[in-house]
């Protein structure tokens, strides 16, 4: 019984933040993946790890078990999100491209959020979780989760959620995600750009050349090229993209624990 008292807290804290953060992580969120198969998987995955978590101390069951609950909850969802906009980024890239392309209306339901996203942001998003799963990403965030139980002791009460330097990384995490989208559209957003002020030329210099009527397809056209031809770039941004990701999550851990 004693054991029951002394491992059941542990076991339930644990579970808390790995169903926090598969709810917010990315590809573990995913709409069309059923509830019950995200609460299984954090069950086993809580009811293999716990007894590998370090505890300095015993954690009783009473009125701060609340808070440690709270806490948990709050720890995996920030841990989770942060990989998640790295995700974002991609499809905010998309949307960049899709603009310059003539695509901005044409919209499709992406099946992991179930809103409209820009058709190049869905196909990029796709390679992007593709690209991680071979690089075997998803390992590495469940044993960079496991390791945040270091970096964030379960007997701790609360985190510093509050602190600036907390504030600070989130910051930079945004800052990151939008450099990210920009580098990743900026080669076919300028491109675009150019082919629009060459079409502008032919229009003032060849008044009777309907450019209305051959712009569009033209762009879009030079838009699917550029799209392979960069598809090299776009894979080494992914790779770098991905390292920024693992940076920025254990500098989360590293600051929510109240490290300097």
């Amino acid at each position: 019984m004693d054991l029951f008292f002394t491992y059941f807290p542990i076991f339930l804290l644990t579970f808390v933040r790995m169903s926090a953060f598969f709810v917010a992580a990315p590809f573990f969120s995913i709409k069309g993946v059923p509830n019950q198969f995200k609460i299984a998987l954090a069950f086993i995955m809580a009811l293999i790890s716990f007894q590998f978590i370090p505890t300095q101390a015993q954690i009783a069951m009473d009125f701060s078990f609340v808070l440690h609950v709270i806490k948990e909850a709050l720890v995996g969802v920030i841990l989770g999100y942060v990989c998640e906009l790295m995700f974002i980024a991609v499809q905010v890239a998309g949307g960049l491209m899709d603009m310059q392309m003539g695509l901005a209306m044409a919209n499709v339901i992406d099946p992991k959020t179930g809103v409209y996203v820009p058709v190049t942001g869905n196909f990029k998003n796709m390679l992007a979780v593709l690209y991680f799963f071979s690089i075997n990403g998803h390992h590495m965030l469940i044993r960079g989760l496991i390791k945040s139980y270091e970096a964030i002791p379960l007997e701790a009460v609360w985190a510093a959620f509050g602190s600036e330097q907390v504030l600070m990384t989130a910051v930079k995490v945004f800052e990151d995600m939008f450099l990210s989208a920009f580098m990743m559209a900026s080669p076919i957003v300028v491109a675009l750009f150019l082919v629009d002020v060459s079409l502008g030329i032919i229009a003032k210099s060849v008044p009777q050349f309907n450019i209305f009527v051959v712009g569009l397809p033209f762009k879009m056209l030079a838009g699917f090229l550029l799209l392979i031809v960069v598809m090299p770039a776009f894979l080494l941004t992914l790779n770098g993209l991905f390292e920024s990701m693992f940076r920025a999550l254990a500098q989360m851990m590293k600051m929510l624990g109240g490290a300097p």
